[in-house]
Order: C-alpha cells, then structure tokens, then sequence
C-alpha cells in the first residue's frame, strides 16, 4: 500500500500535476491540502476519471482538504468537533482495517497573532481529538500539511528561523504532544539525513535548487502499521513542473492491502 500527502495550494490550479502524477505513481490514497475551492466546484470528475474516488471539504481560495483514493472509503468525518470552520481543516476516511486522518494544521501567521494562538489551540484539540476518537492500537495514517518542522533538521537555517511560527518551540512542543500519542515519523524512520524538505517558498530565488526549505509535509503512524512501513521519500519531481505548488509529495510504502 502507498499513502502520499501533497499541499496542492489549489487543486484547480494543479491539476497538470496531480492527474499526471496519480497515473504514474497509484498510491491507495493521496491525501492533500489546500484545495482553495469550495465544494460545488470541486473537480471530481478529474479523479474519477482515472479510477479514483474523492472526498474532500474546502472553501473559495483558501483552506480545504480531500482525500483521492483506489477504494471507496466505509466512512467519512471533517472537522475536530463541533467547530464548523474546521470541516476544512481535517478528514477522516476509513476503510476496514484502516484509518487515515489528513489534516491542513493553521500557520499562525505571526507570533503575537491571534492566529498563532489559534494554531496552538487548534493542535491541543487536536490531541484531545486522537485521544477520544482514535485507536492508536490499530492501523491509522495521519498525514498533511501540519505547518510545524519538528526538528533543526527539518530546515535549512534553524538559527535564524528560531522564531518563526512553524519552527517555534511552542509550535513543535504542541506537535509534539499530538506525535507523543503514539504517532512515528515514517519519514525520519527510514531518512535521518539533513537537507529533506517538502516546502520550498516561492519568495526565496532558487530555493529548491540552494536547498532552502522546510519539512513541514508529514506522514505518520500509529505504531503497528508503522512496524509494516517499507520506505518513505519525497518526490521533489512535482516541485520543478511547470506551475508547481510550493510544497511537493511525500509517499510512504506499507505491507500493507487496503
């Protein structure tokens, strides 16, 4: 079984990328970010005609999560609670045996924001989340886009980043309770090496090419089925296309049959 995880930053804006990519790669499930679209314009039928089923919940130009998978998923929740803003925010998909929870976790803006506090707030309820509604003795997949690079390994300049709010302590303390559940970082199992980034600002001149980025682009496990994981990578391929995302697809590989 194959899981991947793309922050799409607008899926009608990538779909020369993401059409292509499914077709050459057939994971079980993509789970991605950052649809930007909301859901009466949703482009389903791109994905159906290529034999994936679709899930997904989204807003006009900003937020919005979908899951595109092989098999037709048993169930389907968004959101954490009762919060409607976060019904773009997180989905659930189950089949049989499996659980995979995709989540686009807020940036936070600024630290003296609001929407870094929100940020925080939002993994603490999603900790409370894990715990009340999911086995972690089971087979669960938690991917996304979780805004947090949980290391100094995990960009390429942790000195001067120390203070931004994807690298700040509070941010990696709050992902780190949510990971401490019971969660492996399928990634850094198999490539504890520097320099593996899966976001790359459009800002930064060559970025990719100077290796200036973050890994914020996660795919992690509950401990039996990462005891089944085989490999995880990143495809930087999608990141050099022709109007790319900013982010680009991390894939991991479970013996594993959905």
């Amino acid at each position: 079984m194959k899981i991947a995880t793309f922050n799409v930053n607008s899926i009608r804006s990538r779909l020369h990328i993401v059409i292509p990519w499914l077709k050459a790669n057939k994971p079980d499930i993509l789970c991605m970010q950052e649809t930007k679209v909301d859901d009466r314009n949703f482009p389903e039928a791109d994905f159906h005609r290529i034999g994936y089923h679709i899930v997904f919940s989204g807003m006009k130009g900003r937020n919005g999560v979908a899951i595109a998978s092989l098999k037709e998923p048993e169930r389907v929740e968004f959101g954490l609670d009762s919060e409607p803003q976060d019904r773009d925010r997180l989905i659930r998909a189950e089949f049989s045996d499996l659980i995979v929870v995709n989540t686009y976790v807020p940036q936070g803006f600024k630290l003296d924001s609001p929407k870094y506090a929100y940020k925080l707030e939002w993994l603490a309820r999603l900790k409370e989340y894990f715990k009340r509604k999911v086995d972690l003795n089971g087979y669960v997949a938690w991917c996304g886009d979780m805004n947090v690079a949980p290391h100094d390994i995990d960009v390429h300049n942790p000195k001067r980043l120390r203070n931004h709010v994807c690298f700040h302590e509070d941010a990696k303390r709050a992902f780190e309770e949510v990971k401490a559940l019971g969660f492996i970082d399928i990634f850094r199992k198999y490539h504890p090496e520097p320099e593996q980034y899966t976001f790359f600002d459009y800002r930064v001149k060559d970025a990719v090419q100077r290796k200036l980025g973050w890994r914020v682009d996660h795919i992690l496990a509950s401990k039996p089925l990462a005891d089944r994981s085989k490999d995880c990578y990143i495809d930087m391929k999608p990141r050099l296309e022709n109007k790319p995302s900013d982010h680009t697809i991390v894939v991991a590989e479970f013996d594993f049959v959905l």
